[in-house]
């Protein structure tokens, strides 16, 4: 016979004393955060904390090795100030998050691994911040597997839960380290920020988590473009286009010129008022951002007609209200085309509410105001020289950098400060202005751009090779008071190009890691305390004969082929079992639940003559006995009611009434999400 510990001590009335005991010891038992130092509040102070760890960069490679319990990233500390800063360092977008409980994500999901177990299509899921922009971004980067997977530098698990990332700060290569606790919300059994992909990939809130550490905080990463995802983690130039300032068929030339070298894309509808709550043409959220996946050309079985499909994708992995012409369920997929197929077997569509879907481009046009470009190039390489606090270079006065090149070569020049959102609110009050000038080894300028920082220009020559020559760069600068100036001289180009200073050094003091792909713990995953179980519905014991012995009746008919529990989606469980014991009627009666993010309350009610007997598994205190004058009959209400993270999550009665007497039940149940 199946019957717990904690079953069979609940039935002689000391569960609760017991469980409590065990609840303590659980909590005790959990890995704890390790005391963070006091964050510094100030306008530099993040750049500094990235700064400090590059200096002195953590040995994610012995401890993801070594370690059989979770390391700590005492940086970024699962407190307040990674969720939002105080005082004038906030805009208080997300306080209602600031007492979140955190919990490690190989806590929430045992089997989760870094890409999960299919394609990364699925791997994307928004939740409650603010940051579809990079969200989207980032599905987008991972179109291309060999672009993606350059990001991660360890992504089997460990049980340090310890991730480093090459990622682009400035245009230059660093790896930034994360642990893997992220807010959780009150019940602690999901991530309240970037979820887990359908299939296990815990990719998604790892790298929202290296990108608001990045950032300040959770606070810091609401509201952007996607290129900013781009350039964080694949660093190459962007084009920012504005649908309404081109034709349909330049817009249409450019994304599939995009699309046929695996660039990058990202579209983006108009802001409301109302933000994403609000909808746009073809119910598509205002004020947010899609993937860009791939586009393609449809045509009807004569070819007399084509029809121009782009394929997108909303992090929010659904679909929402959209209802476009190419909607799942729209006739249009049933087209013939010339080669036979249908429209959907061309686009091997499937019906999903997984957030990808079509639209005509037509209705592209009339939909989002921004496209982005981002002209990412497989045989491209970042060149840089990393320049760290320039007391040389003002409006007037230029640094300058020279580079040679052996050979007529394609490429890219930028110079890229720390993006404004590197800085906590209020700090910076003007963008910095530059001034980038190409000259060639007799001091003839060959390009120029003036610009502010956040234009993000750069001189291209990609379509005009640079000859083989020495070339010096120019660069003016007028800085912000709050800025710190340090900045990347960034060429992308096939080869790697070494850029010097007036004084003929390189300074490349960070880079990325390639050779970490393979590291595995070397030990064992320390004990985890167990999890309290949840009531099964499973009936795996023999049939089961009620004898009127009420404790008894109680275990043994729990788990038996007798009793039936009915399940309603797992936040109600309900079952019951009435027989005649001589002359009495025994009535045993199981409310429950499944749920952990729920907060359940139900209640049973027999009506009967007095004299029965009676156990609630809860405590007989829980119940309540109301006469009926007129009748003489009694109402025994039990109540059963369970906290969210309160255990065990059940409740059984078992009552026998006296000789001769009858008995009716009723019961009810309600449930409030805490989620």
């Amino acid at each position: 016979m199946r019957l717990t510990l904690a079953f069979a001590l609940l039935l002689i009335g000391t569960t609760s004393a017991h469980y409590k005991s065990r609840i303590q010891k659980f909590i005790h038992s959990l890995p704890q955060m390790q005391q963070a130092k006091q964050v510094e509040q100030s306008c530099t102070s993040n750049i500094k904390r990235l700064n400090q760890e590059l200096t002195n960069p953590t040995n994610y490679q012995s401890i993801a090795k070594n370690s059989d319990k979770f390391w700590n990233d005492t940086s970024f500390p699962a407190d307040s100030t990674s969720i939002q800063w105080s005082g004038s360092y906030t805009q208080n977008r997300i306080p209602q998050y600031l007492n979140t409980k955190w919990s490690r994500l190989n806590n929430l999901c045992d089997n989760c691994t870094m890409y999960g177990t299919s394609d990364y299509l699925n791997d994307i899921d928004q939740n409650a911040l603010a940051d579809c922009y990079y969200l989207a971004g980032i599905a987008a980067l991972a179109e291309v597997n060999s672009r993606f997977e350059k990001v991660f530098v360890n992504p089997e698990v460990n049980w340090a839960g310890i991730y480093a990332f090459n990622v682009f700060i400035r245009g230059i290569p660093h790896v930034i380290v994360v642990d893997d606790a992220v807010p959780a919300g009150l019940t602690q059994k999901r991530p309240i920020f970037a979820g887990f992909g359908l299939d296990g990939a815990m990719w998604g809130p790892l790298l929202e988590k290296a990108w608001a550490k990045t950032n300040v905080n959770y606070e810091r990463i609401e509201i952007g473009y996607p290129f900013e995802a781009f350039d964080f983690l694949s660093n190459a130039p962007h084009q920012y286009i504005t649908i309404s300032s081109a034709n349909k068929e330049a817009i249409w030339s450019k994304v599939l010129d995009a699309d046929n070298r695996n660039f990058i894309m990202s579209l983006g509808t108009p802001s409301s008022p109302g933000g994403d709550k609000d909808l746009c043409n073809y119910s598509l959220a205002c004020g947010h951002a899609y993937s860009l996946l791939s586009v393609k050309i449809l045509e009807s079985a004569d070819r007399k007609t084509q029809t121009r499909v782009l394929m997108l994708r909303n992090p929010w992995r659904s679909e929402g209200l959209f209802n476009g012409s190419l909607a799942d369920g729209s006739a249009l997929w049933f087209t013939q085309g010339p080669n036979g197929k249908t429209w959907a077997d061309e686009v091997k569509l499937v019906i999903s509410n997984d957030g990808v879907f079509y639209m005509t481009l037509d209705e592209v046009i009339n939909s989002f105001n921004y496209l982005n470009v981002f002209e990412w190039r497989e045989n491209f390489v970042t060149s840089w020289y990393d320049k760290r606090d320039d007391q040389v270079s003002s409006k007037t006065t230029p640094s300058i950098y020279k580079f040679t090149l052996t050979e007529s070569t394609p490429l890219q020049i930028r110079v890229l400060p720390y993006p404004s959102r590197m800085y906590p609110v209020v700090c910076k009050n003007k963008q910095a202005i530059f001034k980038l000038i190409l000259k060639d080894s007799v001091g003839k300028t060959l390009n120029s751009i003036y610009y502010n920082e956040t234009a993000y220009n750069y001189i291209s020559l990609i379509d005009n090779p640079l000859a083989a020559g020495t070339y010096t760069l120019q660069f003016y600068a007028e800085w912000d008071i709050n800025d710190v100036r340090d900045y990347g001289i960034i060429i992308n180009s096939p080869k790697d190009i070494a850029i010097l200073d007036a004084n003929n050094q390189i300074s490349r003091p960070t880079s990325h890691d390639f050779t970490s792909k393979n590291l595995k713990p070397t030990v064992a995953q320390a004990p985890k305390p167990p999890k309290p179980e949840l009531p099964s519905i499973v009936r795996n014991k023999p049939a089961y004969r009620m004898s009127g012995n009420l404790n008894a009746d109680l275990a043994g008919l729990r788990y038996s082929e007798s009793f039936i529990i009915k399940n309603t989606d797992g936040i109600h469980l309900q079952g019951s079992q009435a027989t005649l014991v001589g002359k009495r009627y025994e009535i045993v009666y199981f409310q429950g639940t499944q749920s952990e993010e729920h907060n359940y309350n139900a209640t049973v009610s027999i009506i009967t003559s007095p004299g029965y007997s009676y156990i609630f598994t809860q405590g007989n205190d829980k119940c309540s006995a109301t006469k009926n004058a007129a009748t003489g009959e009694e109402t025994i209400q039990c109540k059963c009611n369970i906290a969210y993270d309160q255990y065990p999550k059940e409740c059984m009665l078992a009552l026998l009434t006296i000789e001769g007497a009858g008995y009716k039940t009723s019961f009810t149940y309600k449930y409030v999400s805490v989620v």
